[in-house]
């Protein structure tokens, strides 16, 4: 079953399988919008919430979940997947989410968070150089986001990720940083590039995947370094604002409180990157020893449908694993067979 067939993603997600000789059953809140898309591509569909989801599995071997706002989708359709014995998977990119679902204690079901870009890509990566340093201790991340566009969806959750700061995993935890603190310049497969540490599920699923204690996930924006430093520190005041202002026509978006803060996080990709995405990883040892590469996995939505049927399929293949995540249970694989090519090692 594949919830929210409808969303941009979803879309993607149910063509792509259907590529792929899959029939899954389409499943959403709108029947209005489900029967077209299921019409189109010959497919079954059922509406039903997320709250009544359980009423309606029926023979459905697995779950995948696409809709969001996952804060709110992912819970009743966990707690209806393992009522059922029904694997779960989400492409969810949001911490507490991926928090819950690694959480959940079972033996019955697969349960695997955020099977789609990027961090089916940069979990892949990331255990991938820390296999080449044993006992590393530290774990750097920097994706560099190239999609034709970008959904509201993508665009409030990333909004919402910003709203509370920064975040940083230090010695095993989650530490709160300033936002914009350790903005840099660096080389990318593209040129030079700002990265910025930025809050995202990457810190949580390479910290399963790795184990390493020290990491840090930084997103390429748009900026400069110095006004990476300068403005981003206000931007989760303005999004917590935003939030209290009045609906009205013709008003700012809530997932874009202001202008200059929409810019940096979500602004359109640069013409030499609109169909390319790149992740890179590094992992350190205190005694200095090391190992990087980068990932080049094309255009950012269409890996997502691709990494997140592979990671299906790769499920039905095997006996339950149980709560882990992407790399943990099938390493790089799951990133090369949705198309990354890895691109150099050092």
């Amino acid at each position: 079953m594949l919830y929210g067939a409808t969303g941009r993603t979803g879309t993607l997600i149910a063509e792509q399988a259907v590529a792929r000789g899959h029939r899954p059953l389409l499943a959403g809140r709108n029947a209005g919008r489900l029967v077209p898309l299921a019409q189109r591509l010959g497919l079954p569909w059922v509406a039903v919430t997320p709250d009544d989801l359980h009423r309606v599995l029926g023979d459905s071997r697995l779950v995948l979940l696409a809709a969001g706002p996952f804060a709110s989708t992912s819970g009743p359709v966990l707690d209806a997947s393992l009522r059922a014995g029904v694997h779960y998977l989400d492409i969810a990119n949001e911490i507490g989410v991926i928090e819950r679902v690694l959480g959940t204690r079972t033996e019955r079901i697969t349960a695997i968070p955020a099977v789609g870009f990027g961090t089916v890509a940069s979990d892949g990566l990331a255990r991938h150089v820390a296999d080449q340093v044993p006992g590393a201790d530290r774990l750097d991340l920097a994706i560099l986001l190239g999609t034709a566009g970008s959904s509201v969806g993508a665009r409030a959750s990333r909004m919402a990720a910003l709203a509370d700061g920064g975040r940083v995993r230090r010695d095993g935890r989650l530490v709160q940083t300033r936002l914009g603190n350790g903005a840099r310049r660096l080389a990318t497969p593209v040129g030079v590039r700002t990265a910025v540490p930025v809050p995202t599920g990457d810190l949580i699923t390479s910290y399963h995947t790795t184990g390493i204690s020290n990491i840090t996930v930084a997103m390429m924006m748009p900026i400069p370094v110095t006004a990476a430093r300068v403005l981003l520190p206000a931007l989760p005041a303005l999004v917590r604002a935003s939030r209290h202002l009045p609906r009205r026509r013709n008003a700012v978006a809530l997932d874009a409180p202001a202008p200059a803060a929409q810019s940096a996080v979500s602004a359109p990709a640069t013409p030499d990157q609109i169909l390319e995405s790149y992740v890179w990883a590094r992992a350190i040892a205190v005694d200095g020893r090391a190992a990087e590469g980068w990932l080049r996995t094309g255009e950012g939505y269409a890996f997502t449908a691709a990494s997140a049927v592979s990671t299906v399929e790769a499920v039905l293949a095997s006996e339950p694993l149980g709560a882990t995540t992407v790399a943990a249970a099938f390493g790089l694989e799951i990133a090369l067979s949705a198309g990354g090519e890895l691109l150099a090692t050092a």
